[in-house]
């Protein structure tokens, strides 16, 4: 029985000091009544191969063990789907800036495209590791406090949207959530992207108009951060949907025709380019934004509208579904 004993010390090391002596001696009697029973079966003792044999069959020693502890994962398998999800869009989001960082680089930066090229990969592959890692030790965290497991437990199958509702995919409304939070943090200077702004022989500086309009458009993120958000975790809440829907887009609106008004929303400083071939770069910068500013301003009218009319068809029960 030397080799049963080994076993059970073997199992023993790996368990909760609190009870492994309890577990021990049910294992204990599990063993015996397994080798008791084969034994009645053949008529006579098992040999020591047959005991290891039975020993064997009944597990490895680490697989026994854990089944006595709570915790066996560092992400759980009813919060992976939701780990892989996030991490999906996390990635995606992060690889998209570093790329456009990188064309950039080439397009408005002194920087060779090879180098250019090599630093992106090099940066992609770091930001995507720290990214990764990070995303990760949150949802372990998350799993340790049994959060994930009471949000889950407290869904409701009520707030599923219904059939013919033309709702975004969990991949666009769970993008549009985290492009908003970055936006938002990053226009309230939680941290910045290493964004060209010109070349060695100028520089583009933003206009004084969006010093005076940063909490307009800090509260319009956030409103819309909460759209989105709203949209994605309760989209049976048209009316309340359609009213944030509306007053965001009638919002950007506001800001935009503010923007347009100022007439000017960059400035070209040369550091060694030529007095007329900085203004020529004026000009057509000027002429870029504005054009950018308008098409913007009819995409939102046209959201405006739809969102109004969305909003007249509703009915308020909508907002407690």
């Amino acid at each position: 029985m030397d080799l049963i004993e080994r076993y059970l010390s073997a199992i023993k090391r790996n368990l909760p000091a609190r009870n492994a002596d309890d577990i021990v001696a049910e294992l204990r009697d599990a063993i015996a009544s397994r080798i008791e029973d084969r034994e009645d079966e053949l008529g006579r003792p098992l040999t020591s191969e047959e005991i290891a044999a039975a020993i064997k069959d009944f597990g490895h020693p680490l697989v026994v063990a854990a089944r006595f502890r709570k915790q066996q994962w560092l992400i759980g398998p009813e919060v992976f789907p939701f780990y892989i999800s996030v991490a999906r869009i996390v990635l995606l989001t992060v690889a998209a800036i570093m790329v456009a960082v990188g064309v950039g680089q080439v397009l408005f930066g002194d920087r060779e495209p090879l180098q250019a090229l090599l630093q992106t990969i090099g940066g992609l592959s770091s930001s995507l590791l720290i990214s990764l890692s990070i995303v990760t030790i949150v949802f372990a965290v998350l799993e340790r406090a049994g959060f994930p497991a009471e949000h889950i437990g407290t869904w409701n199958p009520e707030q599923l949207p219904d059939v013919g509702d033309a709702q975004p995919g969990p991949w666009k409304a769970a993008a549009e959530v985290a492009l908003s939070l970055a936006f938002l943090l990053w226009w309230a200077g939680l941290f910045s992207l290493p964004i060209p702004a010109g070349s060695a022989e100028f520089r583009i500086e933003p206009a004084p108009v969006f010093a005076e309009l940063y909490w307009p458009i800090l509260i319009l993120a956030a409103a819309r951060l909460l759209h989105n958000l709203i949209q994605w975790l309760r989209p049976r809440w048209k009316l309340v949907l359609g009213v944030t829907n509306a007053l965001t887009a009638i919002g950007g609106l506001a800001l935009l025709a503010m923007l347009y008004r100022a007439g000017h929303w960059a400035t070209v400083v040369s550091t060694g380019l030529p007095a007329h071939e900085a203004a020529e770069l004026q000009t057509s910068l000027d002429l870029a934004l504005k054009i950018a500013i308008v098409v913007t301003g009819a995409i939102w009218i046209l959201a405006s509208l739809g969102a109004l009319w969305s909003l007249s068809r509703e009915r308020p029960r909508h907002a407690t579904a």
